[in-house]
């Protein structure tokens, strides 16, 4: 998107973070974003920052799998840019995860599995992301390990990452899909 803040971009009136966000809350019990802290309307947000910004998702990662730590089995790994996820969604993905034992990812992409909207046990991931190391460019399909369950998730895997993308997002939002609820902000 020729370098603007995905995170600021909006779909019906609410910013892709806060979508994204909304859509977790109820599924997770704490929320790391990696990236410069910034206004949400959602509560109990951690951001953290990676060891060298702009390095990629891997490096990125890897600094929000070091916060959560070992107290946690699993974690939803989830770009900002996918605006119409749902708590379903990512129930979804937890379900495929609990069932296949290793990870479980959308199969949306063209590409295969999107490493960027799936669902990892903690140790798995964390040891993934280490192997992987902190290098610019990492791919981040290599954080899947062989044979991820896949999830179909329909338009709930579109990614923005054009403005066309964009303008898709607004369309399925105002017809197909209810904007996440927000979390109320704390006083």
């Amino acid at each position: 998107m020729g370098g603007l803040d995905k995170a600021a971009l909006q779909v019906g009136g609410i910013t892709l973070l806060d979508r994204v966000l909304a859509a977790a809350r109820p599924v997770c019990d704490r929320l790391v974003v990696v990236g410069p802290a910034r206004a949400t309307d959602v509560v109990d947000v951690e951001f953290v920052s990676e060891a060298a910004p702009g390095g990629g998702p891997v490096p990125a990662i890897l600094a929000g799998v070091e916060v959560i730590g070992p107290e946690y089995d699993v974690v939803l790994v989830l770009a900002v840019d996918l605006p119409l996820l749902t708590t379903g969604d990512l129930r979804r993905l937890v379900a495929a995860l609990h069932s296949s034992g290793a990870a479980a990812a959308s199969s949306a992409e063209e590409d295969g599995p999107n490493p960027l909207l799936a669902a990892y046990r903690v140790p798995d991931l964390s040891a993934r992301a280490a192997s992987l190391g902190l290098g610019r460019g990492a791919p981040a399909r290599h954080l899947l390990p062989a044979g991820p369950a896949l999830v179909d998730l329909g338009p709930a895997a579109l990614n923005v990452n054009r403005p066309e993308d964009l303008a898709a997002a607004e369309l399925l939002a105002a017809h197909d899909h209810q904007p996440p609820k927000s979390a109320p902000k704390t006083p």
